[in-house]
């Protein structure tokens, strides 16, 4: 146990060469967040409440209170990634593709809408090599170490919401959380050694996630002007439970709460500004995870404009542009590690009867770095959503 402790420890304290995966940041505590934000969101720096309109998200569940017609909603996201340690002694690209959220809205009796949605959460998915070279009888041996990482958190999410008059909408969600991942390390014995009398070595353990969240929220429309809108999650611990033959033990960590506030504005005939604002508090799982990774507190905001008249093939498409700064919850090292997003993007509305919209794309497309003490990348992340609504 102690051995691969400290095998884990020294492969991702170098993070060499990854293969796959949307960002190194996932090796730290229990990973990245992976908002499941959409990509009209994205494209205006959005943290996911307090945009006008009508639309699916499990962190503003009240903003499905104006369906009309059973709708649904499909999100893609690929991200291209250059990282560089912050020694300089190592730098590399890599590529990954994830489908953060997927969601369907039903209007019932009452004027309650209920919505079905698979949310991601946690990000964990990662691969690492490094080579090294020690003693083994008194002679250099060189290794070579490969780890990987494949899961993360997601959630199913069950909610209701409701207009309440002409201004006011509420609405509620229920979700749990699911969700494994399996890591297995692997040293290969590559020089200085009988290759043919030594094995390699390989390690391990898969875990299963479960807990449960509950979010509300509520959103008034100022006629004309715009919209003020806010929403809190509560979360229960998360619970990792090993699996019998995994030496690793099981573990339970405190989620905290998460409070988003979130407003829109219209500026001029055909332009709204849109700005929002998110904390979370991590630090009391400070101390929880291996040696050189931290948690903390974090606070992200975002500000966009919608141009909300262009066209494009005599077809309404508004131009959106944004920016995001968000303060990640786990880092390699010292510090707070954070994301920095520029964006832009555009929706194309393929049908639609007066005011209602029966099938549209959104697109964004985000150029933006991480950082902390021991790593920094920059990348750039492409976002579809896909929407339909009276099947």
């Amino acid at each position: 146990m102690i051995r691969r402790i400290a095998l884990l420890v020294a492969l991702v304290a170098t993070l060499h060469a990854p293969a796959a995966g949307q960002s190194l940041f996932n090796a730290a505590g229990l990973g990245m967040p992976s908002d499941p934000l959409d990509a009209r969101t994205r494209a205006l720096g959005g943290v996911g409440v307090g945009l006008p309109g009508t639309f699916l998200l499990g962190s503003d569940p009240a903003a499905a209170a104006d369906y009309l017609l059973p709708s649904g909603s499909l999100t893609a996201q690929s991200s291209w990634v250059d990282f560089e340690r912050s020694d300089m002694t190592e730098s590399g690209t890599f590529q990954g593709t994830r489908f953060p959220m997927l969601g369907i809205a039903y209007p019932t009796v009452h004027s309650l809408v209920v919505t079905l949605g698979m949310d991601s959460f946690l990000d964990q998915r990662y691969e690492s090599t490094s080579s090294s070279t020690f003693s083994l009888g008194g002679d250099p041996v060189e290794v070579e170490d490969h780890f990987v990482s494949r899961g993360g958190v997601s959630q199913l999410r069950l909610g209701v919401a409701r207009r309440l008059g002409r201004s006011v909408a509420v609405g509620v969600s229920a979700a749990r959380y699911g969700g494994s991942i399996t890591r297995r390390l692997t040293r290969s014995f590559i020089g200085g050694v009988d290759t043919t009398s030594v094995s390699d070595y390989q390690d391990g353990g898969f875990w299963s996630y479960s807990g449960a969240s509950v979010t509300g929220g509520a959103s008034l429309d100022l006629g004309n002007l715009g919209r003020v809108s806010g929403s809190v999650t509560w979360s229960s611990a998360l619970d990792a439970a090993a699996s019998d033959d995994t030496e690793g033990a099981s573990r339970s960590y405190d989620v905290p709460l998460q409070v988003r506030l979130g407003a829109s504005a219209v500026v001029a005939p055909g332009l709204a500004l849109t700005a929002g604002l998110t904390r979370a508090d991590w630090s009391s799982l400070d101390g929880g995870f291996m040696d050189g990774t931290s948690a903390g507190p974090t606070t992200s905001y975002g500000f966009g404009l919608e141009l909300t008249r262009a066209r494009l093939l005599g077809r309404s498409a508004p131009l959106r542009a944004g920016y995001r700064r968000t303060e990640l919850p786990f880092a390699l090292g010292s510090g707070t590690p954070s994301e920095k997003v520029w964006a832009a993007g555009l929706g194309l509305n393929l049908s639609q009867a007066g005011d209602l919209v029966r099938a549209a794309v959104d697109v964004a497309l985000e150029r933006g770095d991480r950082s902390d003490a021991v790593l920094s990348e920059r990348f750039w992340r492409a976002t579809l959503t896909v929407r339909v609504a009276g099947f």
